[in-house]
């Protein structure tokens, strides 16, 4: 992973790490949207260098090759998902100790390290430390996910954390009381994923330019930076769902989020195609009832279990502010609502043909389609609204079309349809309709099972699906006519 063009970075050996108390300071927290600043380093202090994969190559004093590249959140989501340590069926001890009954304490971690279990099991872990920093002595905090077990893994965590403080501290307003860092090991160790946490202004920062590809991808606009700072909030929320027990959480923030959900509610009660979130009023509701009981204790929320609650609900909600261009020239203010002027209005030549065959059945299903999928974005209610309109008009069609072949079946069973002269235009007539109607049937019940399989809540799977299909001028077009064929095939059945 290292680059000739690039020179390694040396991380001399450093003291070792100092133990400390838990950190106990609640952090300042507002009501108000704050917004990242960028702060300007002084002279001869830029950002970490860097080659062009992004990866900043460092050599430690034992010879060990690192490469630090920034990451983001939902990297570091992927990372806990998509890649779990597997526990080996073969490793058996059903055993017991005698008089096992004081709590288990965790196994031995390096000093000023702890282990913290997510609400939904996980572990992971923080570390706190006082270091000393061109003469002056600064906090650091660091999480990772990291597996500490394992040798030297916490040296190296603490070692790339000091290197990583101390180039950011050469910033003047870098405000490392207020900061946490988080360090992900990907590639077997090979490279180090890190980025710091603001809490004040709830956003994540780099030391270098960051390629957030991976985060903003879903907005082919955004250009302006604050734009992009929505979606900082949003990542920041990740965050603090993805590590609930290492950052402090005001009860102030349940204020803003009931203001939020009130409008919301309004906004959906007013209007079908509400753009604010992607949830239904029940669910608006229900979780309007569930943050009058949070736990609040000294006006900070204490549970971990509610701070992954609260943390879930902003982060959707700035999300679809950003997916919305919320502040921007040209925001959708409704979720049917194109932002690039993709109308799709113009037919191709195979729409215009086939569409009278199929009864003009695609002009509808294309209608549809469109308010569905805008700007290749999804919207779950849209979907689930979809997918339940759409099999029940496939069972339908199916019963029908069973009704008929049915029919048709008993029809050429009669020996007097067949007058001894071939086949009369009453039997081709018939057999065309059993085709049609087998068609029918065959068609619908495949696309009844590709929606169930998709499912009504999988609407990444889906977004996914619709932007294979996609022509850049008559926009699903295709789509729309294979939905179109069980109605068209049971009509032509019944002519």
């Amino acid at each position: 992973m290292t680059s000739t063009n690039t020179k390694s970075i040396w991380i001399r050996d450093l003291l070792p790490s100092l133990d400390t108390k838990k950190y106990r300071d609640p952090l300042t927290m507002s009501t108000s949207l704050h917004l990242p600043t960028f702060h300007h380093p002084r002279l001869g202090s830029g950002p970490i260098p860097v080659n062009a994969s992004g990866v900043c190559n460092v050599k430690t004093s034992s010879g060990q090759h690192l490469g630090i590249r920034a990451m983001s959140a939902e990297g570091v989501q992927k990372e806990r998902y998509e890649k779990r340590k597997p526990i080996s069926r073969d490793a058996k001890n059903y055993s017991i100790p005698f008089m096992t009954m004081d709590p288990i304490e965790p196994q031995s971690l390096p000093p000023g390290w702890q282990v913290h279990i997510h609400p939904e099991g996980c572990i992971y872990y923080s570390y706190e430390s006082e270091e000393n920093f061109d003469g002056c002595s600064k906090k650091i905090r660091v999480t990772t996910q990291a597996d500490l077990v394992h040798e030297r893994v916490a040296e190296t965590i603490e070692n790339i954390a000091k290197f990583l403080y101390g180039h950011a501290c050469q910033y003047p307003s870098f405000p490392v009381n207020a900061v946490d860092l988080v360090l992900e090991l990907i590639d077997v160790g090979e490279i180090i994923g890190y980025y710091f946490v603001h809490h004040e202004n709830r956003c994540l920062f780099w030391l270098h330019d960051f390629d957030a590809i991976e985060i903003l991808q879903e907005c082919c606009g955004a250009t302006e930076l604050s734009h992009k700072q929505i979606e900082l909030e949003a990542q920041y929320w990740k965050h603090l769902d993805l590590f609930p027990h290492t950052s402090a959480l005001h009860s102030q923030i349940l204020r803003q989020l009931q203001r939020i959900i009130r409008f919301a509610i309004s906004d959906c009660m007013t209007s079908e195609v509400s753009a604010v979130c992607a949830f239904s009023i029940d669910v608006l509701k229900n979780t309007l009832d569930l943050i009058k009981d949070v736990d609040v204790d000294n006006d900070y929320i204490q549970s971990a279990h509610d701070k992954c609650f609260i943390a879930r609900m902003m982060n959707h909600f700035r999300h679809c502010q950003y997916l919305n261009y919320h502040g921007q020239q040209g925001a959708r203010l409704s979720r049917d609502q194109t932002v690039h002027g993709d109308s799709y209005e113009k037919r191709s030549v195979m729409m215009k043909c086939l569409a009278p065959l199929l009864f003009n059945a695609p002009y509808e299903h294309i209608r549809s389609l469109q308010r569905l999928y805008v700007d290749s974005i999804v919207n779950q209610l849209d979907w689930r609204t979809f997918v339940q309109k759409l099999n029940a008009e496939m069972q339908a069609f199916n019963l029908l079309a069973t009704v008929l072949l049915s029919v048709n079946v008993g029809f050429l069973a009669i020996q007097s349809v067949d007058n001894g002269r071939g086949h009369s235009l009453s039997q081709v007539a018939s057999y065309v309709s059993v085709i049609s109607s087998f068609g029918s049937m065959l068609l619908g019940v495949n696309i009844a099972r590709e929606s169930y399989t998709k499912g009504p809540d999988m609407v990444g799977n889906v977004q996914a699906h619709l932007q294979s299909l996609v022509h850049p001028k008559h926009g699903l077009e295709t789509l729309a006519i294979v939905y179109s064929l069980p109605y068209a095939l049971l009509m032509w059945g019944y002519v």
